[in-house]
């Protein structure tokens, strides 16, 4: 007879969380430090670490806490809290963080970098011009900004979590007897 051992749960995911987290701030920490934080590629870069982080350490979670296997669920669940909630938590905070009290300077660099955008695609008439720069100087703000990382993480990294389970679930064949 088998023994069912319930497989660790609240602490990969915190540890997991804590380490998405801390490499995203890192890598968005050495862009501020070479004065890159407003180029739009370098969000790219950490997203793609953040990605093939979250993969390995999904990996490590199915083969060391799992056993080698994983349901689809497992996974997903293990994602969401890890990188959808912990993970967002704590890239809020920095973010909050580096507007406020690391540079507030920083918050008018990117507002003005997202007007220079605006104002240097000719695909928008001239005639939106102060609609667009109207909704930017709403949603330029820090309270926004954190708000709308915490809502829009959690359902960012649902939707990175579904794919995630699907590629990395390993599911025992229980045709073949063990």
């Amino acid at each position: 007879m088998e023994e069912n051992v319930k497989a660790p749960f609240w602490k990969p995911a915190l540890i997991y969380g804590v380490i998405l987290g801390l490499v995203s701030v890192f890598i968005s920490l050495i862009f501020y430090f070479i004065g890159m934080s407003t180029v739009s590629w370098t969000n790219w870069v950490n997203m793609l670490v953040g990605l093939f982080l979250l993969v390995y350490l999904m990996i490590q979670y199915r083969n060391v806490h799992l056993g080698g296997y994983a349901s689809f669920g497992q996974i997903f669940v293990m994602v969401l809290v890890s990188a959808g909630i912990i993970s967002t938590i704590i890239g809020a905070i920095y973010q909050y963080l580096l507007f406020t009290v690391i540079d507030p300077g920083l918050l008018d660099q990117v507002r003005i970098v997202a007007e220079e955008k605006i104002m240097s695609n000719s695909r928008i008439p001239e005639s939106m011009y102060d609609d667009l720069l109207e909704r930017i100087d709403k949603r330029m703000n820090i309270g926004y900004m954190v708000k709308m990382a915490l809502i829009f993480g959690p359902v960012v990294n649902a939707f990175i979590g579904l794919i995630v389970a699907a590629f990395i679930k390993k599911e025992k064949d229980i045709t073949s007897p063990a």
